[in-house]
This record gives structure tokens, sequence and C-alpha cells, in this order.
């Protein structure tokens, strides 16, 4: 794989002096490589993704070295992670359980069997993502959510979209339908690499990013070039767009910051029913683009595609249908307690509509986001940082629906590419080229018991 020599947008923070004092210790190099990949939110969301690397360790039972997979452990940051929060599993032991597999209806029961192939005295609890990483057959993997690759992986047109990327930039990534997270998919990944043994990353529809290398450096500089080239290729597509959701449709207010000071005990009491919850709030140019354009409440009603961004947003925001221009702060108060009733009776018909005897219990109905045209996006968590975070996992499923609006050519694909049986077809819906999860797979995440443990 040949060096990076241009970079447009992100930067190559590989230094050779630090990686060369790694050089003898694996998992120090992967731990390194993975802070460098988490410290740019362009690249990976915080808690979000995961790295990997198959290495030779010495085993003390054995009495020999025997390959293992080091994996994020479940629930780590890359940006901070340190060698201690991988997850060391035997790389044979994952192989095996290929043989165990009884389908996709009992996927969730594998779980069960990570801790049992866990190497030595590592303790650190393997994710769900851990079979997708073991086999790939690459030394070393990347799985990321940047909001580019996500934009091209929400796309109506996506996969003649990463076709077209792949002719302009000499790529050869491959497009795999949706698939919710598990070993159904790590053995889908597998399948794909072997029907094409030249690509060099997959897009995994209305999911993210993999990519790979035969060392730690290549892997890296695959990551960093691939999501550099499609942040090239959605920007472009943006230039000749132009205005996107359907152009303003509501002007920002000048006293926008006045008004949330004013509505968030308001805001704050209709969304505490059943917890109490802190706020956080933006009105940067992105939150006030959608909030105030002509296809907000359309796209809001939605909801996210990307799994990685609503277990903290929830599946849809709030979207309150005020007008900026005419609305007096009474009129966006009453708004605003109305809107929080319904969203919970909706809420709670989607629960009840999906819930199965096994699904976990019903959670807090209220919404995560509020989007307000002519005012900005609150965000809500039970902390000052849950609720900072929850805000930008937004704003990043903002710039999802904006890719996916500049790559629209007015093209329709039947059927969509992101099903993977031609009768799941109808359950994604698009919306001027945005692909949005159906609620059923929404659910199937949001209230996975694999999640809750």
């Amino acid at each position: 794989m040949p060096e990076i020599t241009e970079i447009t947008y992100l930067k190559d923070l590989w230094d050779d002096a630090q990686a060369s004092a790694l050089a003898d210790n694996q998992l120090a190099l992967l731990r390194y490589r993975s802070n460098l990949l988490g410290a740019d939110l362009r690249i990976t969301n915080f808690g979000g993704g995961n790295t990997s690397s198959k290495i030779e360790l010495p085993d003390p039972f054995m009495g020999r070295s025997v390959r293992v997979l080091a994996v994020k452990g479940s629930g780590g940051d890359l940006g901070s992670i340190k060698e201690s929060g991988f997850a060391l599993l035997y790389l044979d032991r994952l192989e095996s359980l290929k043989a165990r597999y009884r389908g996709e209806a009992h996927e969730d029961e594998m779980v069960a069997y990570y801790p049992l192939s866990a190497f030595g005295e590592n303790r650190v609890a393997a994710s769900i993502d851990t079979p997708l990483h073991a086999f790939l057959p690459f030394a070393h993997v990347d799985h990321l959510h940047p909001d580019w690759a996500i934009a091209l992986a929400a796309s109506a047109n996506g996969k003649r979209k990463v076709e077209e990327f792949n002719r302009r930039f000499g790529r050869r990534i491959a497009w795999l339908p949706w698939q919710r997270p598990g070993f159904e998919l790590a053995l889908l990944l597998e399948q794909a690499v072997k029907d094409n043994p030249a690509c060099d990353g997959l897009i995994l529809g209305s999911h993210g990013l993999f990519t790979w290398g035969n060392t730690q450096r290549e892997c890296y500089l695959n990551s960093i070039r691939t999501i550099d080239q499609m942040g090239e290729f959605i920007v472009d597509h943006q230039k000749r767009k132009g205005a996107l959701f359907g152009g303003i449709g509501r002007e920002p207010r000048s006293d926008r910051r006045e008004i949330a000071t004013r509505i968030l005990p308001t805001l704050r009491g209709a969304l505490s029913s059943n917890r109490r919850v802190i706020a956080h709030y933006t009105d940067d140019k992105d939150a006030l683009e959608f909030a105030g354009g002509q296809w907000s409440g359309q796209l809001a009603a939605l909801g996210t595609s990307c799994p990685d961004h609503f277990l903290r947003t929830r599946i849809c925001p709030l979207f309150i249908d005020w007008d900026p221009g005419r609305g007096d702060l009474p009129d966006l108060k009453a708004r605003l307690r109305e809107g929080a009733a319904a969203y919970r009776t909706e809420y709670r018909k989607y629960y009840e509509d999906w819930a199965t005897a096994d699904s976990p219990r019903l959670r807090d109905s209220n919404p995560s986001v509020v989007l307000i045209p002519g005012v900005g996006l609150f965000g809500f968590g039970k902390s000052k940082k849950e609720a900072r975070i929850t805000t930008e996992f937004f704003i990043n499923a903002i710039h999802v629906m904006a890719g996916a609006n500049a790559l629209d050519e007015g093209d329709v694909a039947h059927p969509l590419p992101h099903a993977r049986r031609p009768a799941q077809s109808g359950e994604f819906v698009q919306f001027h080229n945005y692909v949005a999860l159906p609620r059923s797979e929404a659910f199937r995440i949001e209230y996975w018991a694999l999640e809750e443990a």
C-alpha cells in the first residue's frame, strides 16, 4: 500500500520515533495507533469504533507462542485507551466457534463463549464486534464510524456512489448490506473479502467502515487515507449541491441564546418525568442550518441511521415545529410541553410495537435531543458530560444527513442496496437520498439485551 503524499482534511499524526520505540511490543503499538485515531472526532466518535491486532504472545500454559486477538474492550474509548483496555483472546478458539454457531436466530448465545476464549489472565470484556475482527484475514483491522463514510452508507445511491468513489481515487472499497453487529455479520464480512480478494476496505450499509493493513502503520494509513478521500468526495458534492436540507426555511433568531436560557427550565421540566436531566445547548452553524431547514421536520422524524449514533441520541429527536419569525415565548413553551408529551406517547408505542418477551424493560421515554428552528439544538443526559456527548453525536448525525443529501442526484435505487434480503427492502425508508434504519432494526439495537450487559 503506497505512502500518503497528500491529505486534504485529516492529519497524519504518526511519529516514526515513537512507533519505533514500541516496535517490540505490538500491544503497545496497537494502543498507539488507537489513540491517534481516537484523537480526531472526524475519524471516530467518543467511545465508538474499535481496533484490533493479531499478535504472537507466549502462552504460559502451553509453553510456546500462540496467535492472540487483541481488540478494544467493550465500552472503551480509542482516544484514551491503555494497553489494559484491550481484550486478549485465543484466535484459534474464536475460529472454532464457527462450528458451534447454530445460525442467525441463535447468534446472541455466541457471546457467552468469548470469556472462555480469553488469553491468560486477561479479563477485559470482549465486545459484540470481537468476531468481526477475528474472522477478517488481516493482521490489523480498524472499524470506525466517520461521518463521511456513514454518509455513503446511509445514501439510497450509496453502493453506486462507492463505485464512483473507487473509480475516482483508484480504490477497491466493497459494499455490504445492513446486518446487525454480531456473529452473523462477522461471517458476512469474512465472505465479502473472499468474494472481493483485492478490496482494501468495506462500507457497511447504514453502519460504518472497515479498513485494514499488514502492519500497524499500513492499517493507520489506510484508515486515514480512506476517510480523507471520502471527505474530499462528499465535500465536492456539497459544493456542487449548494443549499442542503431543502434550503433554510426558518432563519436563526439574533436573540436565540437568550431564548434558550429562558426556555431551559420549561424544557428540563418537560423532559424530567422519569429522571432528572442536564442540558447542553449549541447554536453552531450545523445545528442552526439543520433545525431551520425546509426538510428538517421530515428528516428528524426518520431518525438516525448509524447504531453508534442512536444509542446516544435515541432513534429520533424531538423537533419543535415553531416559527421563529412569528412565534413568541409563551407559544414556544406550550409547544415544548405538548411536543414532549407526544414524544413519550410515540416512544411507548415504538416499544410496544417491537418488544418481545425477552426485551429489556422500557427505559426513559423522553427525547435526548430537541431541535428548535431559529434557536438550535439541546442534548440531554444524566451529567454535563453525557449531555455534551449526546449533542456531539447528533451533530454527527446531521453531518451524515447533509452528506447523503449532497450525494442525491435524483436517482432512486430499487431495491435499496441496504437490504440484505429482497423482503427487507420495503422496511428501509428514504427521503431525498437519506436512508434511515427500519424501526424494527433500530429496536433490535436499542433494546438489545447484549447492549444492556
